[in-house]
């Protein structure tokens, strides 16, 4: 119980540190978009909604559990638009890339670097398609009244008294998150290495339509070892491509988590989740489909 309790703990210490400094990166420059004279988010906002979705889904294609992270809070300050936000958190494969290229190495049998190529070229085009539609259709759907002041004054950041170090001020955000992040990673892992890829094994996975909802559903669990036990699921056979596309897709890793934590509108943080699993969901029974 103990190696199972320290296993745990590495696993949220891991992903919480190598959130770190894609987090730092984005609390850094939402620091300097707060100190210049030039450039605010607004304007940063408006470019995004042009190239946002598309940057965001190819941004999102890397394996890094932070980038959706650090997403949420640009979202979270007007930084970018919610389309470019939700391209990220739709393109995002966390440990699945990983997960998979180790396949071809300890003679698993898992899928070739072409299936690979082609799952992750899919998902990240996807997530910009998904994100270009959002931010077309979907504007209603989110409020206009975001900055970086707002946001700074309900995280009681006091910037204004860190003498202008716009690195301090960021690295006191990043460590504010990143203790957040651990400690909910910690008991999220508990629970998803209690229940393990080997539990999936039942009938309810090869039934259409339900077992892209149920891993869809699944797929919102914000933490980043979710992406493992689908994709290992999905290698063994349990679950096919549709099930694969639709838990991936509404697996944002931490994500959601940070949402949650740095935007106070429950309302948008609702909507988000459930774009995420309804359009999750319905590209995988597509995909089911098609192959």
């Amino acid at each position: 119980m103990t190696d199972f309790l320290l296993d745990c703990a590495l696993d949220a210490l891991k992903d919480g540190a190598l959130s770190i400094p894609i987090l730092f990166l984005a609390y850094l420059l939402m620091e300097m978009l707060e100190n210049s004279k030039k450039l605010d988010e607004s304007i940063l906002n408006s470019y995004s909604r042009k190239a946002g979705p598309l940057l965001g889904g190819l941004m999102g294609a890397v394996p890094q559990c932070g980038i959706s992270g650090a997403a949420a809070t640009l979202f979270s300050t007007g930084s970018i638009s919610a389309g470019t936000m939700l391209a990220v958190f739709f393109a995002t494969s966390d440990e699945m890339l990983p997960v998979m290229l180790s396949s071809l190495t300890d003679g698993r049998g898992g899928p070739g670097i072409g299936e690979i190529a082609a799952i992750v070229g899919a998902k990240a085009l996807i997530g910009i398609a998904l994100g270009y539609l959002v931010d077309l259709f979907g504007d209603r759907l989110f409020a206009r009244g975001k900055n970086i002041h707002s946001f700074c004054e309900r995280e009681h950041c006091e910037c204004e008294d860190e003498e202008g170090s716009v690195w301090l001020s960021a690295l006191k955000h990043t460590l504010k998150i990143a203790v957040m992040l651990i400690a909910v990673n910690f008991v999220l892992n508990i629970a998803l290495h209690s229940v393990g890829t080997e539990r999936l094994g039942t009938g309810i996975f090869k039934m259409p339509v339900v077992s892209e909802l149920i891993l869809a559903l699944f797929g919102l669990i914000p933490n980043c070892s979710v992406s493992v036990v689908i994709t290992e699921a999905y290698m063994s056979g349990i679950i096919g491509l549709g099930g694969l596309f639709a838990g991936l897709l509404s697996n944002a890793g931490i994500g959601l988590l940070v949402l949650f934590r740095s935007n106070r509108n429950v309302k948008e943080n609702l909507t988000v989740t459930a774009l995420l699993f309804i359009l999750g969901a319905l590209a995988g029974m597509l995909i089911n489909l098609a192959v």
